[in-house]
């Protein structure tokens, strides 16, 4: 593999790992205030959805609560996600951060797009694993779908849930790394040509003298 390449990659990989240990450290005070954003969007999607309109969802601390209404006015736990379920924005954030080719502000924005997409991507992952797990015990109808469709449902929404960072950061900066790496060839390719070009010269040099 060409030398250039191996320290891009080796750069890309520690500075990737140095923003995550930093940030992983924070998380924990900023994941409050991304629980109280997942309720908040989640909450007018599970009233669209449901025509009973029987889910309530609330972030407490670092945690997002999902309540059943069992009666008027009388709602029950359901099930409960931690701060971990969303900490999948953190290695995002640190992937944006170590790639190479963004200016200050390209990489700003795409981070910015990105966290949205994926805010997006949790949002719409709380509201179908809850779904699905009415589903699942009998507490929505679902006409034909079979118990066997049902699993495969949860475990498509959990692969497309643990996949979306990276889905995410590389849909929006493939174009940065085809460029870098248009870049490096590039240079190897300077590099090359003029010892080529050393050697032709002094051949031709060579044959003129003994003419």
């Amino acid at each position: 593999m060409n030398r250039s390449v191996l320290v891009l990659v080796g750069r890309f990989l520690l500075i990737f790992v140095a923003v995550l240990a930093l940030l992983a450290g924070i998380w924990r005070f900023a994941a409050p205030g991304y629980a109280w954003a997942v309720a908040g969007l989640a909450g007018p999607v599970f009233r669209l959805m449901e025509a009973d309109d029987v889910t309530r969802i609330e972030a407490r601390g670092d945690e997002l609560w999902v309540l059943r209404e069992i009666m008027a006015g009388r709602n029950a736990p359901f099930t409960w996600f931690d701060r971990y379920v969303f900490f999948a924005i953190i290695p995002l954030i640190a992937l944006f951060a170590a790639t190479p080719g963004l200016g200050l502000g390209a990489r700003l924005l795409r981070t910015a797009g990105g966290l949205l997409v994926l805010l997006g991507v949790h949002v719409l992952y709380v509201v179908a694993s809850v779904e699905l797990s009415y589903a699942a015990i009998g507490l929505t109808r679902v006409g034909p779908m079979t118990a066997r469709m049902l699993d495969a449902w949860q475990v498509m929404v959990r692969i497309l849930w643990e996949a979306a960072p990276v889905v995410v950061w590389f849909s929006l900066t493939f174009s940065a790394w085809r460029r870098r790496f248009a870049e490096l060839r590039a240079e190897s390719v300077q590099v090359e040509r003029p010892g080529s070009a050393t050697v032709l010269g002094t051949g031709w040099k060579a044959k003129e003298g003994t003419s």
